[in-house]
């Protein structure tokens, strides 16, 4: 490894490609990968809070209000009040949000095949074995850096 070699600017380079890639298969349903993502997270984890889906999807507030805000506003995903706490809302799919999830999830499993295809069974291994591995990176306080 070169002495310039930079962690961040490989992964970034990776994930702009393999995202342009799911983006491609769920340009017809006007879904990006990120807006699937919510709504898979959604299809398993329905009443989800945003603090939870910022959790689970490992996004910060503003990205997921931004990618949040679209499938909302069509009516994919509904927000309403949690019972125990109504200053907390509860995100779930609606019915026309899991009938497109549904339709979508089939060409995100042909994206997902297909990836698979080209990377081989050693390299889908590899990459989540790194994957998890860096999710286990501690997080830094950057006011202490």
């Amino acid at each position: 490894m070169g002495k310039d070699f930079c962690f961040h600017l490989k992964l970034r380079q990776a994930d702009r490609l393999l995202t342009s890639y799911y983006d491609a298969f769920l340009r017809d349903y006007g879904l990006k990968i990120t807006q699937f993502s919510i709504l898979r997270c959604l299809q398993y984890h329905t009443g989800s809070s945003h603090k939870d889906l910022e959790k689970l999807l490992i996004l910060n507030q503003t990205t997921l209000t931004r990618n949040l805000q679209s499938l909302l506003k069509t009516g994919y995903v509904i927000s309403e009040p949690s019972p125990e706490d109504r200053r907390i809302k509860r995100l779930r799919l609606s019915e026309s949000g899991k009938v497109l999830y549904q339709d979508a999830v089939i060409r995100w499993k042909v994206a997902q095949e297909n990836v698979a295809v080209q990377l081989g069974e050693d390299l889908c291994s590899q990459l989540f074995d790194v994957s998890d591995s860096l999710l286990l990176l501690d997080p830094i306080d950057v006011r202490t850096i």
